[in-house]
C-alpha cells in the first residue's frame, strides 16, 4: 500500500500518514533485524506484528476498547494454534515411537543372539587355556624334580665357565686358586673395614637432611630480625645525630617542631646491605664464619644439588637450588636442567616445582631478580595449567615485572577464554606496575572498564592521541569510540570525531567508522554538520576522504551530508575532478 496516495479515504491528516509511515519502516526495520522469513510463519514476525498493533492501539484513542478486543481475540487463536501445534508434534513423536518399537525389538534380540555366542566362545576358549596352564605346570613340576635327584645323585661339582680373574689354566690349578682364595678374602676383609669407617646408616642421611632444613629456616628468621634491629639501629644513630645537631646550632627551633619533620625522615628509612650499624666490619671480617672455606661450602652445596637430582629426587632438589647461599643455584642454568626431565613421577613437573620453590624463598617485600627467570616460570605455569600459581605470585608481587611478562598473559588469555578476564585482569596488574599504561587501558577496555580505563586516561597526562589510537585499535567498540569522542567531566574530548573515522578508514576497521558516523546521523538534524564544523583536529581535506570514501562503500547519505557541511563554510569551493592535482575541497582563507 501506498501512504502518500491521497486517494485512500482513512488518511487524510498528514500525522496518520507519517504515523503509518513510520510504522512501516518499524516493521521493517525490525523483521530485517531479527531475520524473518518472507513467507513462512515465524516466531519473531508473530511479536513484530504484536508490537506494531500495540502502537496502532495506542495512536487510535478512539478506537482503543474495539482494537484492544480484536488483539486479544488474535493473541487467543495464536495461542490455540501453537498449543495445537505442540500437541500435534508431541502425537507424532509417540506416533514414531510406537511405530518404531518392532523394529527396535527385533534389533535387540539378534543382538542378544549375537552376544550369547561369543559368550559360548569365550568360554570354551577359556577352558582349552586353563587345560594348557595346567599342563605346563605339571611338566614345570616334573622338571624340577628331575633335576633334584640329579643333584643328589653328583657327588662332585663340578664348575661351569671360567672364574673372573683368573685364566682358564689357572682355573685348573690348585695353588693358582688358593692364592686367588687368599685376594678375595683379602678384598671382603678391605670392604668391611670400610664400611665401618666411612659410610654411615641412610638415617644419618635423612637426619641430616632435617637439620639441614631446620637450620636454613633458622638463617632466614635470624636475618629477617638482623634486618629489623639494624634498622632500628641506623634510625637511634639518625636521630642521635641530629639532636646533638640541634644542640649545637644557633636557631634553637622548637625541638617539637625540630622532631616532627626528622622522624617523617626516620619513617622513611630502609636497611641496605652497606650499613654499617656503628661497626667497623673490616675488623672482624677474618672471624665471620660465613667467609671460612666459602668456595669449600658452595662446592659442597652445589654437589648435594647433583646428588638429589641424579637420585630422582626432584622436590627436595628444587627447594635446595631455592636455598643456595647467594643465589648460586637460582639461575636459567638450573631451570633448563630442571625442564630437560620428561620422566617423572608425581602430578607436578620437576621445573614447575623448581619455581614454586623459589616464589616461597622469596622474601616478604621483595620479588625473584631476573626479568627472564620470572617469564620463563610464568610460561612454564601457563603451559601446564596453573593459573592459580600465576595469580598468587602476580598478586603478591614475587615476580620481576616486565612488558613481555604482560604480553604473555594476555597472549595466554586470548587461547583460552575461559579464563580470559582472569588473564587481563593480571597483565593490568603488570602494565600498570611497569608503566605501559597503554596496554593497561587496554586490558581494562577488553574486561568492560570502560570508564575505570578513562579515568587512568584523563590523569595520566603522558597519554597522547597514538595510545589512545592503540586502545581504539586493540578494542573496536563503537561504545568506546564515542566515549573518546565527547567531554568526560567537563573536560575536552581525547579525540575527535574525524580524526577516528579518518584513521579507522585506512585500516580494516572501517565498518566501526562508519557506524559511528551514522549514529551521529541519526541524533536529530544538523548534529553530523555541527561535529564536522567543532572539530579542531581533522583539516578539511581529511574530511573530504571520509566523504570520498562514504561514496565509494554507498554510504550516499553521509557522503552528501558531509559535502554539503564543508560547501556551506565561507570560501569553499568545488574544484573540477578533470585538474590533475584537483581535490573534492578546498578553503580559502581572505
Amino acid at each position: 500500500m501506498d501512504f502518500n496516495d491521497k486517494d485512500v479515504p482513512l488518511f487524510r491528516t498528514a500525522s496518520d500518514i507519517n504515523f503509518l509511515q513510520s510504522l512501516h519502516e518499524f516493521i521493517s526495520s525490525e523483521k530485517e533485524r531479527l531475520c524473518c522469513p518472507a513467507e513462512a510463519p515465524d516466531e519473531h514476525q508473530y511479536a513484530v506484528y504484536s508490537a506494531a498493533f500495540d502502537k496502532v492501539i495506542d495512536y487510535a484513542t478512539a478506537y482503543k476498547p474495539i482494537l484492544t478486543a480484536i488483539k486479544k481475540e488474535y493473541d487467543e487463536f495464536i495461542a490455540a494454534v501453537k498449543t495445537n501445534d505442540h500437541k500435534a508434534k508431541l502425537a507424532h513423536g509417540k506416533l514414531k515411537a510406537i511405530l518404531a518399537q518392532p523394529t527396535s525389538l527385533m534389533y535387540c534380540q539378534k543382538r542378544a543372539a549375537q552376544l550369547l555366542e561369543r559368550i559360548a566362545v569365550i568360554q570354551r576358549d577359556t577352558a582349552e587355556v586353563q587345560a594348557k596352564t595346567k599342563r605346563l605346570q605339571e611338566c614345570i613340576k616334573n622338571h624340577r624334580d628331575s633335576q633334584q635327584l640329579e643333584a643328589l645323585d653328583d657327588q662332585v661339582q663340578i664348575p661351569v665357565g671360567q672364574i673372573p680373574g683368573l685364566k682358564f689354566e689357572e682355573s685348573l690349578n690348585p695353588e693358582a686358586l688358593d692364592e686367588h682364595l687368599k685376594f678375595l678374602k683379602q678384598k671382603r676383609a678391605d670392604l668391611l673395614s670400610k664400611k665401618k669407617s666411612q659410610y654411615v646408616p641412610v638415617q644419618v642421611k635423612h637426619e641430616l637432611e632435617i637439620k639441614m632444613k631446620t637450620t636454613l629456616n633458622q638463617r632466614d628468621e635470624l636475618g629477617l630480625e638482623n634486618n629489623t634491629l639494624q634498622l632500628c639501629c641506623k634510625q637511634l644513630t639518625f636521630l642521635n645525630e641530629a639532636i646533638s645537631s640541634w644542640e649545637k646550632s644557633a636557631s634553637r627551633l622548637p625541638l617539637l617542631e625540630f622532631l616532627g619533620s626528622e622522624l617523617e625522615r626516620v619513617s622513611e628509612m630502609k636497611v641496605c646491605e652497606a650499613d654499617s650499624y656503628g661497626i667497623n666490619k673490616d675488623v672482624f671480617e677474618e672471624d665471620d664464619p660465613c667467609k671460612v672455606h666459602e668456595s669449600e661450602l658452595l662446592m659442597d652445596y652445589i654437589e648435594r644439588f647433583s646428588n638429589l637430582f641424579e637420585a630422582g629426587e626432584y622436590e627436595a632438589a628444587a627447594y635446595h637450588a631455592a636455598k643456595s647461599p647467594r643465589g648460586v643455584l637460582r639461575n636459567m642454568e638450573t631451570m633448563e636442567r630442571f625442564k630437560s626431565v620428561t620422566m617423572y613421577e608425581g602430578e607436578l613437573p620437576p621445573v614447575l616445582l623448581f619455581f614454586q620453590a623459589l616464589m616461597i624463598s622469596v622474601q616478604p617485600g621483595k620479588h625473584l631478580p631476573g626479568q627472564v627467570l620470572s617469564l620463563e616460570g610464568v610460561r612454564c605455569a601457563l603451559q601446564h595449567g596453573y593459573i592459580q600459581l600465576v595469580t598468587f605470585w602476580v598478586t603478591q608481587h614475587r615476580l620481576t615485572y616486565s612488558e613481555e611478562l604482560g604480553d604473555v598473559i594476555c597472549s595466554h588469555g586470548d587461547e583460552d577464554p575461559r579464563i580470559a578476564d582472569t588473564c587481563l585482569a593480571l597483565a593490568h596488574i603488570v602494565y600498570t606496575a611497569c608503566g605501559v599504561l597503554r596496554k593497561a587501558a587496554l586490558s581494562m577496555c577488553r574486561r568492560g572498564l570502560t570508564s575505570g580505563a578513562l579515568e587512568l586516561i584523563y590523569k595520566n597526562r603522558d597519554f597522547t592521541v597514538e595510545d589512545c589510537m592503540f586502545v581504539l585499535r586493540g578494542c573496536p567498540r563503537l561504545d568506546l569510540m564515542q566515549d573518546f569522542t565527547q567531554l568526560y567531566e567537563g573536560k575536552p574530548a581525547l579525540l575527535s570525531v574525524g580524526f577516528v573515522c579518518h584513521s579507522l578508514l585506512k585500516s580494516d576497521l572501517e565498518g566501526l567508522a562508519f557506524q559511528l558516523l551514522q549514529e551521529i546521523y541519526a541524533g536529530g538534524q544538523g548534529a553530523l554538520e555541527k561535529t564536522i564544523l567543532d572539530d579542531v583536529m581533522c583539516s578539511t581535506e581529511s574530511w573530504s576522504e571520509i566523504a570520498t570514501r562514504c561514496e565509494q562503500r554507498g554510504r550516499h547519505q553521509l557522503a552528501q551530508e558531509i559535502i554539503s557541511t564543508l560547501l556551506s563554510q565561507p570560501g569553499a569551493v568545488c574544484l573540477s575532478q578533470e585538474q590533475d592535482s584537483a581535490k573534492l575541497m578546498e578553503h580559502v582563507f581572505m
